[in-house]
């Protein structure tokens, strides 16, 4: 991964357009995990500088990611940055707070339902499961509780959608199990019995 990195920071390598900030993101959140778990002082400059490409590319009004600087956002794309920069700051990188509050300005805006709790893909547009579990991962990130009711709202939305074979998503089937999780309570046992293993 470091060997490939750009001079800009990416961690993209050889990704085309619409995948680019994608593999940015994951390599960067896989970057700053193994060096919050290490503590390998080496990885301190490159994720470094991949943390500062992913600040380059906010939004800087709306807080969204999407595929390039300057675009509005969505919330496919906000939730490997933001769990990036989560990783990143238990690596010890600071100054990372005005980025998380750009991002819960995009949730914010992406926010549905009575409690503000289920999520769109970009404002405006009609919930779905796998937006409102990735949005709730990226709350609870950001410092919203467990009990808050708009987690309550996104939890009980999410167990209304179990895990099923034939309507497989891939974002829903990462991001439930992982607001799951970290949201604790009975859901998670539910959503890890019926995953295909």
């Amino acid at each position: 991964v470091l060997a490939r990195q750009r001079a800009d920071g990416s961690l993209a390598g050889d990704a085309e357009f619409f995948a680019a900030l994608y593999c940015h993101g994951m390599a960067t959140l896989a970057l700053a995990e193994c060096a919050a778990l290490t503590g390998d002082a080496a990885l301190g400059p490159p994720l470094a500088r991949a943390v500062r490409h992913t600040l380059t590319t906010q939004h800087p009004v709306t807080g969204g990611w999407r595929y390039a600087a300057g675009a509005r956002g969505d919330t496919s794309q906000l939730g490997w940055q933001v769990m990036a920069l989560e990783s990143a700051a238990r690596a010890g990188l600071g100054g990372l707070e005005p980025a998380r509050g750009r991002a819960q300005t995009f949730l914010a805006g992406a926010a549905r339902g009575a409690a503000g709790g289920l999520a769109s893909y970009r404002p405006g547009e009609r919930p779905s499961t796998a937006m409102t579990a990735e949005a709730l991962v990226c709350r609870m990130f950001l410092g919203m509780p467990p009990g808050h009711p708009a987690a309550a709202e996104a939890l009980a939305a999410i167990g209304r959608s179990p895990p099923d074979r034939s309507g497989y998503n891939a974002y829903t089937w990462y991001y439930a199990p992982l607001a799951s999780v970290h949201a604790g309570g009975p859901q998670w046992e539910e959503w890890n019995r019926r995953l295909p293993a």
